[in-house]
């Protein structure tokens, strides 16, 4: 405990560090693009300052929040929630990422709506960080299936499965996938931290909830439960 106590603090020291030179290139590199550069070349490099910066703000960003979820140094705001209004909101910012790599979304939502007690920013970002590891790494031109529903009337539980299949061969257990910087594709051709799984976990258990990782074959599924909110 000690040990990962110490991880954690050196991880969001040093992220904090670095936000602040970092957040001094961003600025600079606005203020090159606001000037009459007509250089192909300049353009070019002032492209990549730009995006691979915000990339690196956007992995600050995550490791930040990884820190503080795993330690449960984060305020949640309870209340009473229809998962299925959020869900259909989080699936439409995902809609256009969606067409453009052929991928047919499939949602089974029940009828009346189920509630769950859970802070609203908090669950959102679990399912953006689902949604985007969706879109990452899905095999172009499948389906893609999310389900929800109440468990049997002693469980108390909700659940939202989340499946798809994914681009690349699966070669890793689910526990490491679980893991801190852990990514799908060993190649690491894709953009990604590695750590929005373990985000979405450590929120859903601040959310008194649980988030299961099954992988059978190129089959990837996760398995969120949260209880029942009458």
């Amino acid at each position: 405990m000690k040990s990962e106590h110490f991880k954690t603090e050196l991880i969001t020291n040093v992220s904090h560090d670095i936000k602040t030179p970092l957040t001094s290139i961003i600025n600079y590199v606005d203020l090159m693009k606001k000037q009459d550069i007509t250089d192909a070349t300049m353009l070019e490099y002032m492209d990549v300052l730009d995006r691979q910066s915000a990339r690196l703000k956007k992995l600050i960003e995550d490791l930040m929040e990884a820190s503080k979820a795993s330690t449960g140094n984060l305020t949640v705001n309870w209340e009473k929630m229809d998962v299925t209004v959020l869900l259909t909101q989080v699936v439409g910012e995902f809609e256009e990422r969606l067409n453009a790599k052929g991928l047919e979304l499939i949602v089974d939502s029940p009828n009346p709506p189920i509630y769950i007690r859970a802070d609203g920013r908090h669950l959102w970002r679990v399912f953006d960080n689902l949604m985007n590891n969706i879109c990452k790494y899905a095999q172009t031109g499948t389906r893609v299936y999310i389900n929800m529903s109440s468990l049997a009337p002693e469980a108390n539980q909700v659940s939202i499965v989340f499946r798809n299949i994914s681009a690349s061969q699966l070669n890793i257990s689910s526990e490491e996938l679980m893991e801190r910087f852990v990514r799908g594709d060993s190649s690491r051709n894709t953009e990604g931290s590695g750590l929005g799984l373990s985000i979405a976990q450590s929120l859903t258990e601040l959310m008194h909830g649980t988030l299961e990782l099954n992988v059978d074959g190129d089959l990837f599924k996760v398995i969120l439960q949260f209880p029942l909110e009458g």
